[in-house]
């Protein structure tokens, strides 16, 4: 008896890093009820960030989901720049879900059409703790431990 494949899904941490300061900012939705740094919606209250399972599905493509959220966004798709298709694996109660990394490609923090704003690293008690640890993975990616 064989069992289907996991199905994953995918979503994505967008940040913003100055070319010319350095300086990190992550962006955060507040479409939902919560603050969330996950789009294109946040992520299940019970997901977790370490995950048991012996075999991971491949990571689902980037290519039409970051499309997709360029649109819902209001941003040139030209201007998302995929840092890692692959930030962490997320475990919730339902699937699996991916995580990847997405800088904004601008001189400044863009207006977006979403209700959003851009956080520092000393504003991560806006956001739920799984997403600060995506955050904290994504600092460590961009910038080194």
């Amino acid at each position: 008896m064989s069992s289907s494949p996991i199905q994953a899904d995918l979503k994505f941490i967008l940040v913003h890093l100055n070319p010319l300061s350095a300086r990190l900012h992550f962006l955060v939705s507040n479409e939902a009820s919560q603050a969330t740094a996950c789009l294109p919606e946040a992520l299940d209250p019970l997901a977790t960030l370490d995950i048991s399972h012996e075999t991971l599905p491949p990571a689902p493509h980037t290519a039409l989901p970051l499309n997709e959220l360029a649109n819902q966004i209001g941003m040139d798709v030209n201007n998302l720049e995929l840092v890692t298709p692959l930030l962490a694996w997320v475990e919730t109660p339902k699937n699996l879900t991916a995580i990847a990394l997405v800088k904004l490609a601008t001189q400044e923090p863009p207006a977006l059409t979403i209700e959003s704003k851009y956080i520092t690293l000393m504003e991560l008690l806006q956001v739920p703790v799984i997403d600060r640890l995506l955050f904290k993975k994504a600092y460590e990616t961009l910038i080194g431990d």
